[in-house]
């Protein structure tokens, strides 16, 4: 008589099971702690309160101090000597080399290599913008600070409208001798906030600025 076979098929299937149920906890354990390690980024909360961002930028090892002057349809204007008119503000005059450097309670200094000025703008107000640039002054190298002497300046000049983001004008300007401004545009906005009708007709900004001459249409701005 032939002896009876055991069927294991049963127990297969269910050791098969666990098997696979413990490699798919491991693998969620893992996913879990790599989600704990690396963090998701998240977005700055910091909302910028502005329909037009205008920037200035030249070579971070660069000594040279640039200015960024603005011109307003009521005739404000805006650059290191007034800071805040209408509904434009200057967000920092950088002196080049002058104000990259600071140190800590032991002595240490802390320098951060960036030449940048910045223009925001509130609101819409109507009419012709006019965005000029001033190599105000040249400085001397300071070899240690990894500084290098730029024969021409080359500043990169850039106008962003936030609401919808939208790069609407960009361009290189070269600068070769102290004192020398520069219109790089002049651009008209809409009631409805559009940039249109970009040109480049001179126009004086910092002289009249320094010999006072300057009358906004409404003294104050809005």
């Amino acid at each position: 008589m032939a002896g009876k076979r055991h069927r294991s098929y049963g127990s297969q299937v269910a050791f098969i099971d666990l098997l696979f149920n413990t490699l798919v906890g491991f693998v969620f354990l893992f996913i879990l702690a790599f989600i704990l390690i690396n963090p998701i980024a998240k977005k700055s909360n910091v909302e910028v309160v502005a329909e037009f961002i205008v920037k200035i930028s030249w070579p971070t090892n660069s000594p040279d101090d640039i200015d960024l002057w603005m011109r307003d349809p009521l005739g404000n204007y805006v650059g290191f000597r007034s800071k805040d008119a209408g509904l434009m503000t200057l967000e920092r005059d950088d002196l080049g080399i002058a104000n990259d450097t600071v140190y800590d309670p032991n002595g240490n200094r802390i320098t951060v290599n960036v030449n940048q000025e910045t223009i925001t703008i509130r609101g819409i107000v109507p009419g012709e913008y006019i965005l000029n640039i001033h190599y105000y002054a040249d400085k001397p190298i300071i070899q240690d600070l990894g500084h290098q002497d730029y024969p021409v300046v080359p500043v990169k000049v850039q106008i962003e409208k936030i609401n919808p983001y939208n790069i609407v004008f960009a361009k290189e300007v070269k600068l070769n001798r102290r004192g020398q401004e520069v219109t790089v545009t002049r651009f008209t906005v809409t009631e409805e906030g559009s940039v249109e009708n970009f040109t480049e007709l001179p126009y004086g900004i910092v002289q009249k600025v320094k010999s006072g001459v300057t009358r906004p249409t409404y003294p104050g701005g809005l």
